[in-house]
């Protein structure tokens, strides 16, 4: 029988790489998915053999990085790597 997800269960037993496979076979939403696992407390495996697969069952490369990485999310973006843009000095014409 599949696990049945309830708020106590949740609150009690931290989230696992099972129960993302879970999810994500069930067809939630990537972004409830994602919210679960930010306000939820995990226990993921994030051994290299654990996260291919995660990737060969179907759990997206977002969700997998948030698992593997939860210090960095998903909104904020990389540094970037462009040249601070350069103010300028209005030019002065040369009176004709």
């Amino acid at each position: 029988m599949g696990q049945q997800f309830t708020i106590s269960t949740l609150e009690r037993q931290p989230l696992t790489n099972g129960n993302i496979v879970t999810l994500a076979k069930a067809g939630f939403d990537e972004l409830f998915i994602l919210e679960l696992i930010r306000s939820s407390r995990t226990n993921f495996d994030t051994s290299v053999p654990a996260l291919v697969a995660l990737k060969e069952s179907g759990v997206s490369e977002d969700l997998i990085r948030l698992m593997a990485m939860p210090q960095a999310t998903a909104a904020e973006a990389p540094p970037s790597k462009a040249a601070p843009k350069k103010h300028s000095l209005p030019r002065k014409h040369p009176a004709n």
